[in-house]
């Protein structure tokens, strides 16, 4: 089979998440602070700084997947590992993206030198993030997937199966796009800014998620159930 051309022009769609609403509560649970400690006033405070500034941002772009007997080419870029192989199979449409916290949040955190409020701006900002993933998923169904079935997720580097090197096919099929959101790829595959998450959408009979064969049960960022 000869290897499939990439598209004439992506079709890249932008979310911006914003105005960013994370309760008090939410950030009090997460930070494990009682709202009569006083410590409440320091995170109340940074939450409303934080609120004003945040702008969490999403890109996506659908494409039809072409499969060969083994590996699966999304834009002309070839993943072949049989994880992503086996996952996509079935797939007609396949939604590449990447969510992050945003630059701006990125940015004004730096200005942070005490432990504790560097904690609470790295737990607003993943909160964010979460918050941003969510908003994007929810589009990308309603806007390219059947409304009766399930939307699933892949990540690179969340799982040995798909291990991070896939940072590198996943961001050459977005082509540089993810500048247009203050995202970065470095050289050693990290993304910044550091609250940015990245992956592929599609659909399926039974929802999925890297998170179900992982075993890290305290991870802010669980979105479903480990069940290995």
């Amino acid at each position: 089979m000869e290897k499939p051309g990439r598209s004439e022009g992506l079709d890249k769609k932008i979310m911006r998440a914003t105005p960013v609403n994370i309760p008090m509560e939410s950030l009090l649970l997460a930070l494990h602070v009682d709202s009569e400690d006083s410590r409440a006033l320091i995170i109340e405070r940074i939450l409303r700084e934080a609120s004003e500034i945040a702008q969490p941002v999403g890109l996506y772009a659908p494409f039809a997947p072409e499969l060969t007997s083994d590996e699966v080419f999304i834009n002309g870029v070839r993943f072949g590992e049989p994880f992503v192989y086996s996952m996509l199979s079935g797939s007609h449409t396949v939604v590449p993206y990447v969510a992050s916290c945003g630059i701006e949040i990125d940015t004004w955190s730096k200005q942070f030198k005490d432990p504790f409020e560097q904690l609470i701006i790295d737990t607003f900002m993943e909160m964010s993030l979460l918050k941003s993933r969510g908003i994007l998923q929810d589009r990308v169904k309603a806007e390219l997937f059947d409304k009766t079935k399930n939307i699933s997720s892949i990540n690179p580097g969340s799982l040995v199966e798909w291990p991070l090197t896939g940072q590198t096919a996943l961001f050459e099929v977005l082509d540089g796009a993810t500048e247009d959101i203050g995202v970065i790829l470095t050289d050693a595959l990290w993304m910044f800014p550091v609250k940015t998450v990245s992956g592929i959408f599609f659909q399926s009979d039974v929802a999925y998620e890297n998170c179900q064969l992982c075993p890290r049960v305290d991870c802010l960022k669980r979105r479903a159930e480990y069940i290995c």
